[in-house]
């Protein structure tokens, strides 16, 4: 009786440490992130998941997703993915090819549409497989500025546009990061299988993982995280760049949570089990990650990456394997990652411009807290207390210069402004709208709106559509009249 009680005894100093020693690392990283928001003050909200292969360890929210309402984060609160919608759709395709209703390794052109173009020569030596690789060799320059930003499109427009505007890479058939093969994929299963790509998620990997928020219509989405723009705290603002279902596509395109992300990441840690059951063989999981084409990943010094598989990067954090994808849009920013031998997965939400060292930061602590390596976390403790405010003072100045110069600068213009006004059209890329007075200078194409404001060139306005890329749009005037508007090298026609 004695040594059983002494056995139970045992037993619960055991259970007792280790959860304080759960509470202790779930409590240093709120602390953690808690700081990050200190020492970067424009970030309004954060939302993180972090799971094993059994479960979601720890899901939470912090700062706000909606400023004005003073609504604050949590686990529920959903955000746009961006590019992170990659390794759903890659997923996709290795189901839709265990299913055989595609072949990834079969040409695009025996395909429709590719099959019926009336020259096919282009889409040939092409697989389907090549398409969310990366390295189709082929591009595009107006289908992502339809489909992830105007909407004003329909699907006859995209099919011609793929058709007539589809040119050679460079470099061939290499690994090229783009939207572009995805954007193709989504089209060759809705002309092939008459269906689409979002309720194929829908039905294939979003409800057998009870995944009840996440959505490819924004339309859909409840408690939205807003994105915001701005490198000085006090002017925080929502951007006016907001996401419709027009937009939402397959190389970006889907809205999520931190509880619905953390299930997503144990099912690949599981390698295809969902609550104790196996809904997808581990050969087919560990495909999607399995190298493809090797893709240094310069630029972003987060993770060493070294290769692409099926919607996947594949490189080294430390000295561990990590799969993931990172994410970024206008006022969204989402890291995606699992350690597969470490049995760790971390995401990171984020709804601001500058999401981007923040979410990887938090993500990097996270993985050493984990992990046990005390020592790095002294590093990342470095990065929040000296780089962060750095880097926010340094993005503050550049943006005082900026606007600085753009306060200097005074309208150009041989004609008076009301001259200018009217609805400008191209058959690629829809209609410009030109509201210009003294009051309102604002330009419009589908779902894109921008202040117009002056350039020191005749006849011309900088705008930023997408927020953060400046163009130029030179109005081309004849007889008085402006008859047209110049943007990006294509011409829109005044319409009478």
């Amino acid at each position: 009786m004695k040594k059983r009680t002494l056995f139970i005894i045992v037993v619960l100093i055991v259970l007792s440490k280790n959860l304080i020693a759960q509470d202790s690392k779930e409590e240093r990283l709120s602390n953690f992130i808690e700081e990050v928001l200190e020492a970067f003050p424009v970030i309004p909200g954060v939302s993180i998941a972090i799971s094993n292969n059994n479960e979601t360890l720890y899901t939470n929210g912090f700062g706000k997703y909606d400023i004005e309402n003073n609504f604050k984060c949590d686990s529920n609160t959903n955000f746009y993915i961006a590019s992170t919608t990659k390794s759903f759709v890659g997923l996709l395709a290795a189901l839709l090819d265990n299913e055989g209703k595609i072949n990834l390794n079969e040409q695009i052109t025996s395909y429709k549409p590719f099959k019926n173009f009336s020259n096919t020569d282009l889409f040939k030596n092409i697989t389907v497989l090549d398409l969310i690789t990366h390295q189709s060799g082929i591009d595009n320059h107006y289908l992502s500025f339809l489909l992830a930003y105007s909407g004003d499109y329909t699907n006859e427009t995209i099919l011609k546009l793929i058709e007539e505007e589809t040119f050679k890479n460079e470099k061939g058939k290499a690994f090229a990061y783009s939207n572009f093969g995805y954007y193709l994929f989504d089209v060759l299963i809705k002309e092939e299988l008459g269906l689409s790509w979002k309720g194929l998620l829908h039905e294939k990997v979003f409800k057998p993982l009870d995944m009840q928020n996440t959505t490819a219509y924004i339309s859909r989405a409840k408690n939205v995280a807003k994105p915001y723009i701005s490198v000085f705290p006090e002017q925080l603002k929502t951007i006016h760049l907001q996401k419709s279902d027009a937009t939402m596509h397959a190389a970006g395109g889907l809205v999520s949570n931190a509880n619905d992300i953390g299930k997503f990441l144990s099912f690949f840690l599981s390698k295809g089990m969902y609550n104790n059951e196996t809904l997808v063989s581990k050969e087919l999981i560990e495909s999607t990650y399995a190298k493809h084409i090797s893709a240094a990943h310069d630029g972003i010094k987060v993770f060493d990456g070294k290769a692409y598989g099926k919607g996947w990067r594949i490189g080294n954090f430390n000295k561990y394997n990590v799969i993931y994808h990172f994410g970024g849009y206008s006022g969204y920013y989402s890291h995606l990652s699992f350690l597969p031998e470490q049995n760790l997965g971390v995401a990171v939400f984020i709804n601001h411009e500058f999401g981007l060292p923040v979410a990887n930061l938090i993500a990097n602590y996270t993985y050493d807290l984990y992990l046990g390596n005390d020592s790095n976390l002294k590093k990342h403790e470095k990065t929040l207390e000296k780089k962060l405010p750095k880097l926010l003072k340094s993005a503050q100045k550049s943006q005082v210069a900026h606007e600085k110069k753009q306060a200097a600068r005074r309208w150009e213009l041989s004609l008076e402004k009301q001259n200018y006004i009217g609805h400008y059209y191209n058959e690629k890329f829809g209609t410009a709208i030109v509201t210009f007075n003294e009051d309102k200078n604002y330009i419009e194409i589908g779902n894109l709106k921008a202040v117009c404001t002056p350039f020191p060139q005749l006849d011309t306005m900088r705008v930023e559509l997408i927020p953060n890329s400046g163009t130029v749009i030179k109005f081309i005037i004849e007889n008085n009249e402006a008859i047209s508007i110049s943007y990006g090298g294509e011409i829109f026609k005044k319409q009478k």
